[in-house]
């Protein structure tokens, strides 16, 4: 059975997050570290400390999307917002349940909660990074953080029982004395403490569990533009329906993840640009020809991803070696990879883009012929695609909805 430790996974999409905002560089490694010691110091039950973990690194899960940017408009202290597009996001993922909940309630002030929700387990959760993200919002980056502990602390002190849970603080006030504490929290070492306090029990999650846990950042890709809502969706069924036509069917669901986050380095990547009503010029271009470079090294830190980093990272590689960005030839390019390149620009070619409308199936197939003539495409995947395109298109919301679970609605909407 394949399986990946989920930490691993965690890890490595949160770190896309990054891309959306400058000023998230780090952030979430440095709340899951200040999460993570309190927790410890805590002594938490380790199920619980293994929520809060992976909860305090996908906290902003919600803010990632151009989308919801523009409907919170930054990213305030207290703001519940993203809290709660982070928890729709989550909810219906296995292993994510419980910190799906705890993401909901991270901004919420500990007033807030009722008595019943104060004594909550996972409300505790949510209270510990409530305080962890207040932390590191609070810390100015151009100034030392041990320079800054003692406005810290006060404001910590001064606000226990309104903004903070009394036993947070006191735990934060104790590990506060150690300057140690605020080192690690500069930038070059801060993911090697979080290789000391990650959960020790791996918990490892089969293809299905995996692809779930893929949907949200599927969805988040797209939402950055109105012209790419369901792409990866679509790109990641028809990377299944080609691969079973083409007999791997073992492999369907790893194409399928492999379609589902093939654009997430696409999170680095302006709107600006995406949505440019004319041609690029060659700054934007070049931009652009980064996103699959990201993509593959954010996957291939997973281990036991490394398939999965290849098929999604080489989608824009051509047969002809003229392909970006490694320039990869034909025999460098495996059945899978050149599925899922043809699949990226079959749906491309569907949707309406800010310079044309969508194409029409005949429209499209020649384009892709002549493609496939030049070897910018691979002429075996796009026969796949001609000769079965009545029963992809009669199935494609179908093979969507057994992908995410549940219905083919975009989730912004």
């Amino acid at each position: 059975m394949y399986e990946i430790d989920l930490t691993d996974v965690v890890i490595a999409l949160t770190k896309a997050l990054e891309f959306t905002n400058e000023d998230l560089g780090y952030h979430h490694e440095r709340v899951a570290y200040i999460a993570a010691s309190i927790g410890k110091k805590l002594n938490l039950p380790e199920k619980d400390y293994e929520t809060l973990f992976w909860a305090a690194y996908l906290h902003d899960l919600g803010a990632g999307a151009e989308l919801v940017d523009r409907e919170i408009h930054n990213l305030d202290k207290y703001d519940t917002v993203h809290a709660n597009f982070g928890y729709e996001l989550l909810k219906d993922v296995p292993f994510f349940t419980e910190v799906a909940q705890v993401i909901k309630h991270h901004h919420t002030k500990y007033i807030n909660f009722t008595p019943a929700e104060k004594n909550s387990p996972l409300a505790f959760l949510s209270q510990i990074i409530f305080a962890a993200d207040q932390i590191d919002l609070y810390l100015k980056p151009n100034r030392l953080a041990l320079l800054q502990r003692n406005e810290i602390e006060r404001f910590f002190r001064k606000n226990v029982k309104i903004l903070f849970n009394e036993d947070i603080v006191e735990a934060f006030l104790d590990l506060s004395q150690k300057e140690s504490f605020w080192l690690d929290l500069t930038t070059y070492y801060i993911e090697d403490r979080l290789k000391v306090l990650r959960p020790k029990t791996k918990i490892l999650a089969g293809e299905r569990e995996l692809k779930l846990l893929s949907v949200p950042f599927a969805r988040l890709i797209d939402a950055k533009s109105p012209f790419t809502e369901m792409h990866s969706l679509k790109v990641a069924a028809l990377s299944g329906q080609l691969a079973k036509i083409a007999g791997l069917t073992e492999q369907k669901s790893l194409i399928e993840i492999a379609g589902l986050l093939h654009d997430i380095g696409k999170l680095s990547v302006s709107n600006k640009i995406l949505e440019k009503n004319g041609p690029l010029n060659d700054e934007e271009y070049a931009l652009i020809k980064t996103h699959p470079y990201y993509t593959y090294y954010l996957l291939a830190k997973v281990t036991g991803f490394e398939k999965v980093a290849r098929w999604a990272g080489y989608h824009h590689e051509q047969p002809n070696g003229q392909g970006y960005p490694f320039k990869l030839t034909k025999d460098q390019l495996d059945l899978p990879s050149r599925i899922l390149a043809v699949a990226d620009k079959w749906v491309a070619l569907r949707e309406n883009r800010p310079y044309r409308d969508a194409l029409s199936i005949e429209n499209a197939l020649d384009i892709l012929k002549n493609m496939a003539q030049k070897e910018v495409v691979d002429p075996e995947a796009v026969k796949l695609l001609k000769e079965n395109i009545d029963y992809i298109e009669k199935f494609q919301e179908e093979e969507i909805g057994q992908i995410t679970g549940k219905s083919n609605e975009p989730f912004f909407s």
